[in-house]
């Protein structure tokens, strides 16, 4: 009995396999006759592209094998393409134009010259577009600024780059007129722009490629930016370092050349406003009080001058302060700075000096006309002083 469902069993099975042989047979039997194996593509890539792909693969050496026909989006649409044998390892690259943004399916199918086709070989890719291309982003700029040495540095902000950012590349006008490009890849934090034209804008954008398939190369629209220079040799004088003294003082208190003094200041003797002691690095404006000279209680050093409409950036390089005392860098309109106790209302802006780093305070003109820079301090007569060992302006973007 149980040799009888064995073999019952096994009967069913061959039946099955007969069934989805003769299902086979119809895909590749003509007229009825043999099996006609026609040679498939192999290796099938889809490369992505904008609005459109490149098909890739490799072509069976099948000899009978005389065209491709390539169908996607279900077979809605398809393209035949004739081949060629050379019998050095051909390849089937063809392009598809006109395509909708998105993932799409393709089919390859091969066929002999009476029409027998292989089996399909199936492969997807994704096209890119509009959608892509308004997500992308320009990267951001942390700084631009023309170095004396007649180089523009740009230092890159941090980026997200997983959207397929490569490269920036910059556009600029050089010191002889020229225009020159550089390009650099998105992992360079800071990019040069040799012999920069004092004044010109840079352009730049971003290079985007989407994955590393992708046949075309995507870029952000064009970004105008202005570089920050220093311009204190045209408008501040005797700005240090090593700042020049007026016929008042030879000693270690004395006072600047081509800076306004008022009397506070001028606490030594009525000689005041640098300090030329030895353990210092370089001649520094400087307010002092104590250790024998008497407190400074509305102290101003300042110069007027006239700038263009623009943006700007007063820079002064610092010492050691003392902790107490108030003490600011200060900007205002006009001539002269107000008092003291009128800093915050009577400023364009200002703002408290920190001893031994770069201090700075960023202004704006929307006209041209006089302004007035400077340092200000009340300081009790208990040992407080500040020093500045030198000023810049800059020009900003």
């Amino acid at each position: 009995m149980n040799k009888n469902i064995i073999y019952i069993c096994l009967l069913t099975g061959l039946l099955a396999a007969c069934s989805k042989s003769d299902d086979y047979k119809e895909k590749f039997i003509s007229n009825g006759g043999e099996i006609i194996y026609v040679g498939k593509v192999d290796s099938l890539r889809i490369k992505s592209g904008n609005r459109r792909v490149l098909v890739n693969a490799l072509i069976s050496p099948d000899p009978k094998v005389t065209f491709c026909r390539i169908y996607w989006d279900n077979k809605a649409d398809s393209v035949s393409v004739p081949i060629a044998h050379s019998g050095k390892g051909d390849t089937l690259n063809r392009i598809l134009t006109g395509l909708q943004e998105g993932r799409h399916t393709f089919e390859v199918v091969t066929f002999d010259a009476s029409g027998n086709r292989s089996v399909t070989v199936t492969a997807s890719g994704a096209v890119y577009g509009e959608r892509y291309e308004a997500s992308l982003s320009n990267r951001p700029v942390l700084s631009g600024e023309l170095l004396p040495s007649g180089n523009t540095s740009i230092v890159w902000g941090e980026f997200d780059l997983s959207s397929g950012a490569r490269a920036s590349v910059v556009s600029y006008t050089k010191t002889d007129g020229s225009t020159a490009t550089v390009t650099s890849p998105v992992e360079q934090m800071t990019t040069t722009l040799p012999s920069y034209k004092s004044g010109s804008k840079y352009n730049y954008r971003t290079v985007y490629l989407p994955d590393s398939a992708s046949i075309d190369t995507f870029y952000t629209a064009w970004q105008s930016m202005g570089v920050k220079f220093e311009i204190t040799s045209q408008y501040v004088k005797n700005a240090g370092p090593d700042f020049k003294n007026s016929a008042g003082g030879n000693d270690r208190w004395r006072t600047p050349a081509d800076w306004v003094t008022n009397a506070d200041v001028r606490n030594a003797n009525g000689i005041g406003g640098l300090d030329a002691g030895s353990w210092l690095p370089s001649v520094a404006l400087s307010m002092e009080a104590g250790w024998g000279l008497p407190a400074v209680n509305n102290g101003k050093i300042y110069q007027t001058l006239t700038l263009p409409a623009g943006k700007y950036s007063l820079e002064v390089l610092t010492g050691d302060c003392s902790d107490a005392g108030e003490k600011y860098l200060v900007v205002a309109k006009g001539a002269g700075l107000a008092d003291i106790a009128q800093v915050a209302s009577g400023s364009l802006v200002y703002k408290s000096l920190v001893k031994n780093t770069t201090n700075a305070v960023s202004f704006e003109l929307t006209t041209a006309g006089e302004i007035t820079i400077g340092a200000q301090a009340k300081l009790p007569d208990t040992g407080t002083f500040f020093k500045i060992f030198n000023v810049k302006l800059y020009s900003m973007p």
